[in-house]
Formats: structure tokens, sequence, C-alpha cells
């Protein structure tokens, strides 16, 4: 009986510990634009550091921000999105 026991309490701390780990979300253009206001500058390569400081304070990485860059910069209907969050966050 304390076997199982034991077993069951293993069993629950195991699914907790694996169901609570930490997972990269995805990054929005919400989010893309709140760290690009706060960094400053026009290409995240100039300051590395700086990114990285201001990206992790939203929960994202240095390497998650420069790709969702990238796919801005190329892409226009997010360039608009990111134009329309930027008005409403002045208004």
């Amino acid at each position: 009986m304390r076997f199982w026991n034991l077993l069951l309490v293993l069993m629950i701390a195991l699914s907790l510990a694996s169901g609570c780990g930490s997972k990269n979300k995805t990054m929005t253009i919400e989010d893309y634009a709140k760290i690009e206001g706060e960094i400053e500058i026009p290409d995240p390569e100039l300051d590395p550091a700086r990114v990285e400081s201001v990206t992790a304070k939203y929960g994202y990485t240095y390497a998650q921000y420069k790709e969702f860059y990238d796919k801005v910069q190329k892409d226009p209907e997010l360039q608009e999105k990111l134009g329309e969050v930027t008005l409403k966050k002045q208004k």
C-alpha cells in the first residue's frame, strides 16, 4: 500500500513538472510594437544587449524579436498593422 502511495505521488509530481514547463510564446504585433517603442533603435543588430534586456522583460528572446523584425520588414500587411497599433497607442 505504501508503495502505491509513493508511486502516485511521484506520478503527480512528474505530471506537474512537465505541465508547468516554460514554452516559447509567439510574438504578437502588439508585443512587437511595445518592444520596438521601448528600444527606439532602427535595427536590433546595432545594440543586441539592449534589445535582449528589453525583450526579456516581455518574455521573449533576442532571436524571437529579430525573427519577427525580419518578418515585419518583408511583409507590407504587418507594417500596416504595426502602423495601426502605433496610432491607437498615440490616441
